[in-house]
């Protein structure tokens, strides 16, 4: 083979790679992002596939493959997910350690976020704080406050309204002025020149309940997660559909950002944030406004950002139903102290 992984829709070459491993079926997945092409339509021409390559191809929706050196190991998974395939040459196993590591009791998508990490595309960033106390007027909101999640890991804190919840997502922000601590985003401090000049990495999502008529679009909403990199026209045009495709509001874009509902708010704001790159994502009540179909949206959403880019997520919420259902680690803030 020429390349290491063909793509062809019909008689057209649409997608070629060069790369190794599992990182050309990454790159396929980002040039699918940004391109409005039905996976399903697609014919992937890979030079050798393993399981966890099989499981790759299936996450990203490939209904049909020739491998040139094939391991049995891939034949099951494309066997239980509808896969029409053919090979050059088939083998009992393929020299490779992850190989080995994809298990038969993880899930498609259990697989997926696995390989991600294991090939440093996990988008996230971990967060420190360190005995963080904060002060407004004369009463203390948190107390010698700390919290340190990894890349990629999700939390949610609850608590009653009026404990600080919002508190922390501002100061994290870099908005409120800590009394004393310290919050690192992967090794730079909040407050620090640097950070002032790669604050875009934190994305910031609150529900809001504002009638505000100026006049802004919803892609020019997610544009603003571009407004400080120097871009031509056409390059922010591809990358705000592309965040917008991937949010599920691209057919919002010409539309008033105010005369959106809640949920349609919701996405357009992820894309925003999906536009600036933002590697840790902050969520202040995102339920607050929205009605039990915005809320599944945001469900969904999020499910789907953890198993993909994979962000740092946090998220303050005093919905329990609601968060049963997103089903993630959670600490309740209570007395300036997270529990």
């Amino acid at each position: 083979m020429e390349h290491s992984l063909i793509v062809r829709r019909g008689e057209e070459t649409v997608f070629t790679s060069n790369g190794h491993w599992l990182h050309p079926l990454f790159e396929l997945e980002d040039y699918l992002k940004g391109e409005n092409i039905p996976p399903s339509k697609l014919f992937v021409h890979d030079k050798i596939a393993g399981k966890a390559a099989a499981c790759l191809m299936v996450r990203l929706g490939i209904t049909r493959c020739r491998v040139e050196l094939l391991s049995e190991r891939a034949i099951p998974v494309f066997r239980a997910h509808g896969v029409e395939f053919s090979y050059g040459e088939l083998v009992e196993h393929i020299q490779c350690r992850t190989e080995d590591l994809i298990t038969d009791a993880m899930s498609i998508d259990d697989a997926y976020l696995f390989l991600r990490k294991r090939a440093g595309r996990v988008q996230g960033l971990p967060v420190k704080i360190e005995n963080l106390t904060v002060d407004i007027g004369r009463k203390s909101i948190l107390e010698d406050l700390g919290l340190e999640l990894g890349r990629g890991e999700q939390l949610v804190i609850h608590g009653a309204n009026g404990t600080g919840k919002t508190t922390l997502l501002r100061t994290i922000l870099g908005f409120v002025q800590p009394v004393q601590g310290t919050i690192r985003i992967g090794d730079i401090n909040v407050g620090s020149n640097e950070w002032r000049q790669k604050r875009n990495m934190v994305g910031y999502v609150h529900q809001e309940n504002v009638k505000n008529t100026f006049p802004i679009s919803a892609e020019e909403v997610a544009a603003i997660g571009l407004s400080e990199r120097k871009l031509s026209s056409k390059e922010i045009t591809y990358r705000v559909e592309a965040a917008m495709r991937r949010t599920g509001s691209l057919h919002l874009a010409k539309q008033s950002y105010h005369s959106l509902s809640g949920g349609e708010k919701q996405r357009v704001s992820l894309a925003r944030c999906l536009c600036q790159n933002a590697r840790v994502l902050l969520f202040d009540e995102p339920t607050s406004f929205l009605d039990s179909g915005g809320k599944e949206d945001l469900l969904e959403l999020l499910n789907e950002l953890s198993s993909t880019e994979a962000p740092t997520m946090i998220l303050v919420s005093h919905e329990t139903a609601w968060l049963d259902q997103l089903n993630w680690p959670r600490k309740e803030l209570k007395g300036g102290q997270l529990c």
